[in-house]
Formats: structure tokens, C-alpha cells, sequence
């Protein structure tokens, strides 16, 4: 990345607040063992079922809608930058799990877990266009609408309403997130290289 980006990427990182989120981050979790929370977020950083958290947190929002997952990736990735391949892997496929389980319950139990659980869904405004559009091209919709910035879980419902093999449903939001996260996981590691660059960070 040459001087003249680093130092625009770098600004736009101060507007947004991203260069402090991504320093903090930085230097606490490469404190190594130097301090008790040092010592913590250095385990945390380095333990095995690091993936496994990202992969659970990504199944839970996938399959509940209780939060969006994107700014969950973006912290996986800057606070532990060297496993973000491993993040990226996990929470693709924790997103598809969810999908799958929040679908088969839907063809089980039907609108009634709908309207239980998911109250507004049906009145959601992308409730209709999502319908049409996944009558019309099936997981490729699901798909598509996986890897765009738009309300994820009225999509899903009409999916599983509408018959579509959960290992398809599964499928087309496993390629939509490869898109999305790998979007995210890409400017986070661009930002991250812009703040090396104007020395934003000294690296340990």
C-alpha cells in the first residue's frame, strides 16, 4: 500500500472511529504477558476454540437475528489479524449452521413459531420482495441476499416457508457470507495495513 492511501485509509479510520477501536485492540491483545489482562487476551488470541467462538457467535445471530454479525468479524479480525483466515472459515460456516437450524425449525413447527418468535417478520417491508424474489430464483436469491447489506432473517423465514431444502437454504447463505465477510475481513485488513503505514501502531 503506498504512502498516499495508507494516510487517506488512515484518515477515514479517524472519522469513523475505526483506528481507535483497532489500536486498543491492537495493543492490548499483543500485551503478550506483561500485564494480567495482557496475559488473558494473549490466551484468547492464541486458544484453539478461538474459531469456535467466532463460528458460535455467527450461528446464534444467524439462526435468532439478535444482532448483526458484521461488526463480530471485524473486532475477530483485529483482535487476532494472523487467524483471520480461520475466523473467516468459521464464521461463514456458523452462519449456514444457523441458517439451517432456524430453517428446519420453521418447516416444522410453521408460522406459528413465525409469529411467536418473530412478530414483526411478516410486516417487515422486505418481507414481500423477498418472497418474490426467492419464488423466482429459489437459493440463488437466499444467496445473493446473504452477501448484501440487507435484513438477512425475513429472507430466511419465506425461504423455510416456502419448502427450500434447508442443505439449500445452508448452501446459499455459506457462498453469501463468503462474500460479505470476505468483504469485511478485506477493508478491516486494508485499514490495519494503513495504520502500520503512517505508524499508527508499533507492532511488538
Amino acid at each position: 500500500m503506498n504512502g498516499r492511501l495508507a494516510g487517506w485509509v488512515h484518515r477515514a479510520a479517524e472519522v469513523t472511529g475505526l483506528a481507535a477501536v483497532v489500536a486498543h485492540f491492537h495493543r492490548h491483545g499483543h500485551a503478550g504477558q506483561s500485564s494480567p489482562l495482557g496475559r488473558l487476551l494473549y490466551r484468547v488470541r492464541h486458544a484453539q476454540a478461538y474459531p469456535v467462538a467466532v463460528a458460535l457467535l455467527a450461528l446464534i445471530s444467524a439462526a435468532t437475528g439478535l444482532y448483526p454479525y458484521g461488526p463480530v468479524i471485524i473486532a475477530a479480525v483485529v483482535f487476532a489479524p494472523e487467524r483471520w483466515r480461520s475466523s473467516y472459515l468459521a464464521a461463514c460456516s456458523g452462519a449456514a449452521l444457523g441458517g439451517m437450524a432456524c430453517a428446519l425449525l420453521v418447516e416444522t413447527l410453521g408460522l406459528g413459531l413465525v409469529d411467536g418468535f418473530f412478530p414483526e417478520a411478516r410486516q417487515h417491508e422486505f418481507w414481500e420482495r423477498s418472497a418474490y424474489w426467492i419464488g423466482r430464483h429459489g437459493a440463488l436469491a437466499l444467496a445473493v441476499i446473504g452477501a448484501l447489506p440487507l435484513p438477512q432473517m425475513p429472507a430466511l423465514l419465506v425461504a423455510a416457508l416456502g419448502d427450500l431444502n434447508p442443505l439449500a437454504i445452508g448452501a446459499a447463505l455459506f457462498v453469501g457470507k463468503l462474500v460479505k465477510y470476505g468483504a469485511y475481513i478485506l477493508a478491516t485488513r486494508v485499514v490495519l495495513a494503513a495504520l502500520h503505514r503512517v505508524g499508527e501502531m508499533v507492532d511488538p
